[in-house]
């Protein structure tokens, strides 16, 4: 598991959030409604509470390590989309390309704007695949 970026947050009773009894998102304490969740704010004070927030705390991990991993996952599934966007970018062109050509042949004005189109339109699908990000 990778290491994380930030300390973990530690409970205290003068700490500057308070966290949401519905979901476990931590607020700053002026916030009247959680921005997560949009439920209500209520303070609790006590051991139940402790034990409650330190439980919407690891459930918030939980769920965020959940996240990371299906990114993850779908990062490995995103190589069949990015294979079939390449070949959508190579017909689109050749497409554009043999228009273009039987345009020139037929000197037709129209067909030739609409396979600059399709030229354009794979040359751009290949140059947003292959751009660096």
């Amino acid at each position: 598991m990778d290491k994380p970026k930030k300390d973990p947050i530690l409970l205290n009773q003068n700490s500057d959030y308070k966290l949401c009894l519905n979901c476990g998102f931590p607020n700053r304490n002026t916030d009247a409604s959680c921005i997560y969740c949009h439920s209500n704010l209520v303070e609790d004070t006590g051991l139940f509470s402790w034990f409650r927030q330190t439980y919407y705390i690891l459930r918030w991990r939980w769920e965020l390590r959940q996240r990371r991993e299906n990114l993850k996952k779908s990062k490995k599934s995103s190589l069949f989309s990015h294979l079939g966007y390449f070949l959508l970018g190579i017909v689109l062109a050749g497409v554009g390309v043999y228009v273009f050509t039987m345009a020139v042949a037929e000197s037709s004005f129209s067909n030739g704007l609409i396979a600059v189109l399709f030229f354009a339109y794979g040359f751009f699908t290949l140059k947003t695949l292959l751009a660096k990000k």
